[in-house]
């Protein structure tokens, strides 16, 4: 009797996310995806169950947003399964307004980056005792190096700004776990794709050209899902460490012009912010 190969996907209930869950299922393995709506989950696993009688789908109910939540996630996951084969970072949403969680994170940074540096380090044990596990953070273009001193962008926010934070952040992050931790973490970039993620670009102008590009080039979420899974092939055959992937090619190192010291620095903060939600 062959096990099946398990996989954790975050933002599972729509887009890249929802398509690589079915790809996924598809091949025959067991998918569990994580969504902040009740219905949408529930949806999702009843439609993705039609990709065969077998399909093995379940969803996690949670907030990524909020770390109390994010850790039940993991604790969830962990009640049910001692394995962990695929961790897909994917979870995402920009929040144009600045805005914090009731825990007192900016939103955006909670999202992008505390969640997936909290979920990583929660089940840094289990993907470790599976042989050949791996963890994908998506990530985009934008980077902008995290003010230390100011984490809330209490004294000027943008959008953007916001969204190129904790994407710097979460690609440092990935840097310094690679170096302490047995478990593979790489970057991907999809390019672009047609997911409502730009859609509500407040921008007149740029919601446009959003517009425009997704009717010109932009990729299908099945497009993209189909490269998530040569990502992970290729992950899998070299045994890539550290690496980023930009829509379907290993790429150099990207150049986050971070500073001496970052890596560090980063570790030693998300460690102080996230202690509350790991302990007990």
């Amino acid at each position: 009797m062959t096990t099946r190969r398990v996989a954790l996907v975050t933002g599972g209930t729509d887009g890249i996310g929802r398509a690589t869950a079915g790809m996924l299922l598809a091949a025959g393995w067991e998918v569990v995806v994580v969504g902040r709506d009740p219905a949408r989950c529930a949806s999702t696993v009843e439609e993705l169950r039609t990709t065969g009688a077998d399909a093995a789908i379940s969803a996690i109910v949670a907030d990524l947003s909020l770390m109390n939540e994010t850790r039940r996630a993991g604790v969830e996951f962990l009640a049910a399964h001692d394995s962990l084969d695929f961790l897909f970072l994917n979870a995402n949403a920009i929040a144009q307004q600045r805005t914090l969680t009731s825990e007192g994170f900016e939103r955006n940074l909670a999202l992008g980056y505390l969640s997936r540096a909290l979920l990583s380090l929660e089940l840094e044990r289990v993907l470790a005792s599976t042989p050949g596990s791996q963890i994908l953070s998506v990530v985009g273009l934008n980077k902008s190096r995290l003010n230390f001193d100011d984490l809330t962008m209490q004294r000027k926010f943008s959008g953007m700004e916001a969204l190129g934070r904790w994407q710097w952040a979460i690609q440092v992050f990935a840097r310094e776990f690679e170096r302490r931790s047995p478990v593979a973490m790489n970057s991907y970039m999809p390019g672009i794709v047609k997911t409502k993620i730009l859609r509500s670009e407040p921008n007149l102008l740029m919601r446009t050209l959003v517009r425009v590009i997704y009717a010109v080039k932009a990729a299908t979420v099945e497009d993209s899902a189909g490269y998530v899974l040569g990502v992970m092939r290729d992950v899998e055959e070299h045994k890539q460490r550290g690496a980023y992937y930009s829509v379907k090619a290993l790429k150099p190192p990207r150049d986050l012009e971070d500073r001496p010291g970052d890596q560090e620095a980063l570790w030693d903060l998300t460690a102080t912010l996230l202690a509350p939600y790991r302990e007990g």
